[in-house]
């Protein structure tokens, strides 16, 4: 009997000390495999006094490909776009940034993680990268972010989509803001059940991801929380697009919005097309992720709009 026990204790001694480790092996195994798969390579470049890491098409840059910069929200990183990433590795020269404050590029209090300042590093990335103009993929405050350079940076912009993009109010409140009214942020958490609720919220039907490796996510996540709560003020202090200068966007867009959203609802897609003359769509069964969500969807849509005539989206 005590050498069956010994045995139990030394499971739980090595799980104990093994967890989450396993989770982290099993999530860098994955991202690898979806790097590969999609042609990347990571990199870095310095871009104004930061060195930011970007996920890029490998090999020498073939300029016979137009130039694709997907960009992510707020907590989230380059990994996001991998999926879809895979889809469109044989058409573009894919660029996929970790802003300033997330993923491998790192956090500095001395950085500015407002709207125009993102804008402006990006814009500067695209001839860094040699290229004149970008077709630009941004969800949530990577849509915003998308949304100002098509507007004030529009000679660098071919095309762009936005996956429920950040930048301006919806007309009816979503989960996010319920808690923000209360005075809870869903973002600046402390636990791993936290994290799962933060979760649950930006994916309406996530793929499926191991409880090991969310305890992974989660942890890295509660570790940055301070930075990220930097990063949100200066998002934040940003404000809603003035939609007099929105108005004035002549980049083609295309907006897709998952009727599930629960960060940024579906509703505030109706204040988008007052200001734009743009081709739309909406996902009635996804979330606020939809690259995540629905890839297939999502690339067959924006496959669509990408090769229509350019006159059908000029305002």
């Amino acid at each position: 009997m005590w050498i069956l026990l010994t045995f139990i204790a030394l499971l739980i001694i090595v799980y104990w000390y093994t967890y989450p480790r396993l989770g982290e092996i099993m999530l860098n195994a994955y991202q690898q495999r979806a790097i590969q798969q999609a042609n990347l390579v990571r990199r870095r470049y310095s871009i104004n006094g930061i060195s930011l890491s970007v996920l890029e098409t490998e090999g020498a840059r073939n300029k016979s490909k137009p130039l694709l910069m997907m960009i992510h929200g707020f907590t989230g990183d380059n990994s996001v776009w991998l999926s879809l990433a895979t889809l469109y590795k044989d058409d573009y020269h894919i660029v996929i940034p970790d802003l300033p404050g997330h993923g491998h590029t790192g956090f500095s209090p001395q950085w500015q993680y407002d709207i125009e300042a993102q804008s402006t590093l990006l814009n500067a990335l695209i001839w860094r990268l040699g290229y004149q103009k970008a077709t630009l993929i941004g969800n949530s405050m990577g849509g915003y972010i998308s949304a100002w350079m098509s507007r004030y940076k529009a000679s660098a912009v071919q095309a762009q989509i936005l996956l429920c993009p950040a930048g301006l109010p919806a007309r009816r409140k979503s989960r996010l803001d319920a808690l923000l009214d209360k005075g809870q942020n869903p973002f600046f958490i402390t636990r791993r059940r936290a994290y799962y609720r933060l979760l649950s919220m930006t994916m309406s039907s996530s793929p499926y991801i191991p409880r090991m490796v969310k305890d992974v996510l989660a942890d890295e996540h509660i570790r940055r929380v301070s930075e990220y709560q930097q990063v949100f003020g200066d998002f934040a202090s940003t404000g809603y697009m003035n939609t007099q200068e929105l108005a004035k966007t002549r980049v083609p867009t295309l907006i897709i919005w998952g009727a599930r959203d629960a960060m940024l609802d579906v509703s505030a897609l109706d204040n988008w097309l007052d200001c734009l003359s743009c081709d739309y769509e909406v996902f009635h069964d996804v979330g606020h992720m939809p690259m995540l969500e629905a890839p297939g969807r999502t690339y067959q849509r924006t496959q669509h709009f990408l090769h229509q005539p350019r006159a059908d989206y000029a305002a």
